[in-house]
């Protein structure tokens, strides 16, 4: 396995799409002919961390699936583009480039997400008391499609505040935006939540707000390869679900590959990505639909036509309700490991 020289770190949307070269195979087991799926990485985030452990630990193999690696440097090109050359992509990119295809008409599906679940707060001006007040009012976040934008889209929409009713300023990241929102040149933006202390330790004002999820992972393909070879798409499923649970119930492994892509990174720096990326895995990877919506809201921004599209509409879950009806994911838990 050839090892990627730059992974993009930074938490974002992340992309996921399934495919594979048509091989006519019976189900997986003993005897059954292999299928080959080509896997694109662009970035780094917990689906690529799955992948990752779904190859070097043998998983896909089990479930008759021959993975051929391709790494794709730019996070960009993590959206539709990159199906161009490959059949299957892990990687960051911009809500935009996935999202304004499939308005375009782009045969594209998810099959299952990830999220992130992270406290945030909203940093104010002193004259504001709630989300509410921020009416016609400007809040600054790193730009359009960025996790601050994802954010504050989601405060906004819980509030009842709609994103027509605020200005929307693309001022860079958190110091940048703290230093404006002191001088009063934005009257809001999202605080992680481990910076609200200092930040109110200089006297800027945060109101709190419910923990927001953000989507990290997205399990993507088209209609169309699933009615070309759905067995395909229902053995990858497997392999990712199972690869999710060696992931939880087997640490030290598991931190010992990603360790082979960070040769270079201390301990406890891989012991926290671990750490991050487990907290957003869970086994039954279906859909936050508030964080797929604030996925919509950005485009929305840029293309009106995201106005009638609902998270429902972009994901089909057939093979996770059916691997869960099965009884597949509950036979991967039975046995207990120890984390």
């Amino acid at each position: 396995m050839k090892i990627p020289d730059v992974f993009i770190l930074k938490n974002f949307v992340a992309v996921v799409l399934v495919g594979a070269f048509l091989l006519i195979a019976p189900s997986p087991g003993r005897g059954a002919e292999s299928k080959k799926i080509r896997l694109a990485y662009a970035g780094w985030e917990a689906g690529t961390a799955i992948a990752y452990v779904g190859i070097d630990a043998g998983i896909f193999k089990k479930y008759e699936l021959d993975v051929e690696e391709v790494f794709i440097r730019d996070a960009l090109s993590g959206g539709v583009q990159s199906l161009v050359g490959v059949d299957l992509v892990v990687g960051s990119g911009n809500p935009i480039a996935i999202l304004e295809p499939i308005l375009g008409g782009a045969d594209i599906v998810f099959l299952g997400s990830h999220a992130s679940v992270e406290r945030y707060g909203m940093g104010v001006t002193d004259k504001i008391t709630s989300i509410q007040d921020l009416k016609k009012k400007k809040i600054g976040v790193s730009g359009i499609g960025g996790r601050s934008d994802l954010v504050a889209r989601v405060i906004l929409r819980r509030a009842g505040v709609a994103v027509g009713d605020v200005e929307l300023i693309s001022a860079g990241l958190a110091p940048n935006r703290v230093a404006a929102l002191s001088k009063n040149l934005i009257q809001g933006t999202p605080i992680n939540g481990q910076f609200i202390p200092e930040m109110e330790k200089l006297g800027i004002k945060v109101l709190e707000v419910k923990d927001v999820a953000i989507a990290t992972t997205l399990v993507m393909t088209t209609r169309s390869f699933l009615k070309k070879d759905e067995e395909a798409a229902r053995r990858f499923m497997k392999g990712y679900l199972a690869a999710t649970r060696y992931y939880l119930t087997h640490r030290a492994e598991s931190i010992q590959i990603i360790r082979r892509y960070f040769s270079s990174a201390p301990p406890e720096a891989l012991e926290n990505m671990y750490d991050a990326f487990a907290a957003q895995m869970a086994p039954y990877p279906i859909p936050n639909a508030e964080a797929v919506q604030s996925l919509i809201d950005s485009v929305l921004a840029v293309d009106p036509r995201a106005k009638n599209l609902k998270p429902v509409d972009l994901f089909d879950l057939r093979f996770l309700q059916e691997l869960k009806a099965s009884g597949f994911i509950d036979s991967l838990y039975a046995e207990k490991t120890s984390l």
